[in-house]
């Protein structure tokens, strides 16, 4: 029955880099060093503008409140969520953090990190980003929300220039950012102990903001920096979840296509992001591989979203038993819940040309046979056809 009513539209919502929280004189280098294109120049102008406000706020946490949670030690081994991006990462956190023991960086503690505990600060930039978030996330429809889990890597350059997602700022030197804030090249010890610092003090705020007793991580970036996470805490609990590198590359194309054109202050082009793609997925994967051998037995747990997905109880279930994790029968109703809500979620069919396939299945054939993946046969379409008639398996 025609009611005549519209369906009522969901806001668009406002977005602009993250560097709206960072220090002003990084914020202003980074720009002056890696280029910022004429007609990104109103997006720096709004970044500068809410960055200036925020200013006295930022600064106040950092000398009367920063150093009192710094002296506080974390008590509980945190769990660091790694593995690639569209993986299902931000699946398996969203749903452990239906468990109140779990503390994670939230959307709004990753753009304003240092405008969290100072009452005045944050009654106006968590309004202000509630306002103006917009409901889903480009790219993949996930919801979104200032309260919501996210990953703690776009908080961690906010003081120093230390973070690998700059590069959604300023693409093309995507592979220099991963080079010196994932890869640590020459192991600087000044910067990587700077790194560690203020990673260490961005989970040390997440554990009070949420009032939990355990840090937990899901941050992607995180897949290529096992050593240096086993550096700061040495009894870690990690998780991998991995997925099909053939859906993980287009997915990762898809969702790069959709976010970095509202994020960024120059462009790269279709090949060059391509290749972005392809270099980081090989270095961090085979990084990865090698690096495990270092996490100590018992604290490392790896499945497939496929895995996750048939059974998420069960899953988390296996998660709480291998780390001897309380609580998990007080709290398998809230993941049955959780579960139950997000059935709706719709994937994205993905077209891949044979080129890209072939090239996939070359340069990435280690990570396929370490995992046992095929192309897929559901959601793929090559050179216009289903995979199932374009005849690769």
């Amino acid at each position: 029955m025609n009611t005549g009513l519209r369906p009522k539209k969901e806001k668009k919502g406002l977005w602009l880099p993250p560097a709206v929280g960072y220090d002003l004189g990084l914020f202003t280098s980074l720009a002056c060093t890696y280029g910022v294109q004429p007609r990104y120049y109103g997006r720096v102008l709004a970044t500068l503008v809410i960055n200036l406000i925020n200013k006295p706020f930022r600064w106040f946490e950092r000398i009367w409140i920063n150093p009192k949670i710094d002296r506080q030690p974390v008590t509980e081994d945190p769990i660091f969520i790694v593995g690639h991006w569209r993986s299902g990462t931000t699946h398996l956190h969203n749903l452990l953090n239906q468990d109140p023991q779990m503390g994670s960086v939230t959307t709004y503690q990753s753009v304003f990190p240092d405008t969290l505990f100072n009452a005045a600060g944050y009654f106006l930039f968590r309004n202000f980003m509630r306002l103006l978030i917009a409901p889903r996330r480009l790219g993949d429809n996930v919801k979104m929300n200032a309260d919501y889990p996210q990953e703690e890597e776009f908080a961690i350059g906010s003081r120093r220039p230390l973070s690998y997602y700059y590069f959604w700022i300023f693409p093309r030197n995507t592979m220099e950012f991963y080079r010196k804030f994932v890869e640590f090249q020459d192991r600087d010890d000044r910067i990587l102990k700077q790194w560690q610092h203020d990673y260490q003090l961005i989970i040390k705020k997440a554990i009070r903001y949420r009032g939990a007793t355990r840090f937990l991580s899901k941050n992607p970036t995180n897949t290529g920096r096992i050593r240096e996470i086993l550096e700061m805490f040495p009894n870690a609990r990690f998780i991998h979840i991995h997925r099909n590198p053939v859906t993980v590359f287009l997915s990762t194309q898809h969702f790069y296509h959709e976010m970095m054109p509202a994020l960024q202050l120059h462009t790269v082009t279709e090949e060059q992001l391509e290749e972005i793609i392809f270099s980081i997925y090989d270095r961090m994967m085979h990084t990865y591989l090698e690096e495990r051998k270092r996490i100590p037995p018992g604290n490392l747990l790896e499945f497939s979203f496929d895995e996750l997905e048939k059974d998420p109880v069960g899953m988390l279930g296996r998660i709480y038993s291998t780390f001897g994790l309380p609580g998990f029968d007080q709290v398998k109703g809230a993941f049955a819940s959780y579960t139950h809500q997000s059935k709706g979620y719709r994937k994205n069919v993905h077209h891949i040309s044979r080129h890209q396939l072939d090239r996939i299945l070359e340069k990435w054939d280690f990570a396929m046979n370490e995992w046992g993946y095929r192309v897929p046969q559901d959601g793929l379409v090559i050179n216009g056809e289903p995979v199932s008639e374009a005849g690769k398996s």
